[in-house]
């Protein structure tokens, strides 16, 4: 009796330890969606903050759980791993090079609020690495994501606004509730004037992988430089899990789900883009198309500049699982209404020993090269649609036949 007294004493004694453990821990961690985890943004922050002119901040390769870490001019961040906590608030990426919103608290601290005035001055953030970092969106368990908040604006990393030479090598992005990567000119550059043309400037992705987001393995517009070389965009814009909770359904437009492996999307004047080099890269099993260019600018304005040379180079490129613009592997394309404009929209065009798993869309372009090039569509005899084309050749190895493709054709010339 005196010994099962005991034993109860020792239990409730061990009770309250744990409970007493257990309080003083909830000030350093926080348990969203039953997790446990240390919120480290703001000693990563406050490390950034302190880093001297082309100082590195080395994660040690181990995993930090953040909001939105904001990055600086002349420095590199490496080594980590970064899982996005998650928010019922929209535009939290993970990791932030300019701001355009003061949408939420994140983007009102006093970090956020000096990356808006940097990054609208022609120029702005300059000479940034991120390397060997993992990012995790965490899409499943992150809230408020639909169309009209920007679907979601969560992205593994983003940039807003004027940026010149960022580097991005041997990163692995997945599951983030919006895109992967997304370059992005920002609300408040103000280039469709023609005064200032092309906010971001020399990007280099190199062995980047952008898998399974909730929308686009990655986007861009507004760019002159990009290099993308030995990369993969796979399985973006799908549902996972069954769809059981919003993070887990792919985004949706028109009630579709539309996500493609690379969305290159203008906005017009201001969202030009030239100067782009993928070579050896994967964009395939996304739910849309593989790469798509797509533009709304009138090129009967005085401001316009081709959006053109425009290379890519032993590619891998699929029309998707279930691509809702049609089985279209790569797009080039206009509105319609400004199919007719004299001054083509894209000029200078190279597919070069690629494979194309789907049909090649070019609508308003001049100037391409299709060379080495297989075109493989199941689903009839077109390989592709020409709609506004001049001066398209395309030459196949000496094993190979030469004049292979069909094409349906509304409107071209000069077509070999």
């Amino acid at each position: 009796m005196h010994s099962v007294f005991k034993m109860k004493i020792k239990s409730l004694l061990l009770g309250l330890i744990l409970i007493f453990v257990n309080c003083s821990t909830l000030s350093k961690y926080s348990a969203i969606d039953g997790s446990n985890f240390k919120d480290d943004t703001k000693s990563l922050q406050d490390k950034i903050n302190g880093l001297a002119s082309n100082g590195i901040l080395d994660g040690g390769n181990k995993t930090y759980h953040v909001t939105s870490l904001w990055l600086k001019s002349n420095m590199t961040i490496q080594n980590m791993t970064l899982i996005s906590i998650p928010t019922s608030i929209s535009d939290v990426s993970v990791i932030n090079i300019g701001n355009d919103l003061e949408s939420n608290i994140y983007n009102k601290s006093g970090v956020a609020r000096s990356s808006i005035e940097i990054s609208r001055i022609n120029g702005g953030f300059k000479n940034i690495t991120i390397k060997n970092i993992k990012i995790d969106g965490n899409r499943s368990a992150q809230k408020k994501l639909d169309f009209a908040s920007r679907d979601g604006g969560k992205h593994g990393i983003i940039v807003k606004g004027f940026c010149t030479n960022l580097n991005i090598i041997d990163v692995n992005i997945k599951n983030c509730a919006t895109d992967g990567i997304a370059l992005y000119r920002g609300l408040h550059t103000n280039l469709d004037s023609g005064k200032e043309l092309f906010a971001i400037k020399n990007v280099t992705l190199r062995n980047v992988t952008s898998s399974y987001n909730r929308r686009h393995g990655g986007s861009g517009e507004s760019i002159d430089g990009l290099i993308m070389e030995n990369c993969k965009f796979q399985n973006n814009g799908l549902t996972i899990n069954g769809g059981k909770v919003e993070g887990d359904i792919g985004a949706i437009y028109n009630g579709n789900l539309y996500g493609n492996g690379w969305d290159m999307e203008g906005y017009g004047l201001g969202s030009g883009m030239r100067n782009i080099e993928i070579i050896n890269t994967e964009f395939t099993k996304n739910m849309g198309g593989g790469i798509v260019f797509y533009d709304i600018a009138d090129s009967r304005n005085g401001n316009f500049i081709g959006r053109g040379n425009i290379t890519l180079d032993n590619c891998k490129i699929d029309a998707g699982v279930k691509n809702p613009t049609g089985y279209f592997a790569l797009v080039f394309s206009s509105t319609i209404e400004h199919k007719k404009n004299k001054i083509k929209l894209f000029s200078g065009v190279k597919v070069l020993n690629c494979t194309l798993y789907g049909k090649l869309l070019l609508r308003s372009v001049n100037d391409i090269d299709l060379s080495n090039t297989k075109i493989i569509n199941e689903t009839d005899h077109i390989q592709g649609l020409l709609d506004n084309v001049s001066n398209l050749t395309y030459k196949q190895r000496t094993s190979e036949k030469s004049n292979l493709f069909s094409w349906d054709k509304y409107d071209y010339i000069n077509v070999k």
